[in-house]
C-alpha cells in the first residue's frame, strides 16, 4: 500500500491556488496564486490545509444575515 507523501504547505510558501485555508489552530485567511503563507500569532511557523476556493465561499465580515432587512419606502401615493 502507497502511503501519501505530500506535505501541507507551511508558513513561507509560496501559495500555487487561490482559496481559504486553514492553519492547524483553526485560523482561516483567503489568500491568492503568489502570496505568502503567513505565520500565526500564537503557533509561529504552521502548516496551511486548503478548505474551500475562493469563489465558493463569500466572506460576509459585516454579518448583513444578522441585519433585519429594511422595508421599502414606496413615495407613490
Amino acid at each position: 500500500m502507497a502511503k501519501d507523501k505530500t506535505m501541507e504547505p507551511m508558513t513561507g510558501d509560496i501559495v500555487e491556488t487561490d482559496g481559504i485555508y486553514a492553519n492547524e489552530a483553526g485560523q482561516e485567511v483567503t489568500l491568492k496564486r503568489g502570496d505568502e503563507f503567513p505565520a500565526d500569532l500564537v503557533l509561529g511557523r504552521t502548516t496551511w490545509e486548503l478548505q474551500g476556493f475562493a469563489e465558493e465561499a463569500e466572506i460576509d465580515h459585516e454579518q448583513t444575515e444578522l441585519n433585519p432587512m429594511r422595508k421599502r419606502a414606496d413615495n407613490r401615493t
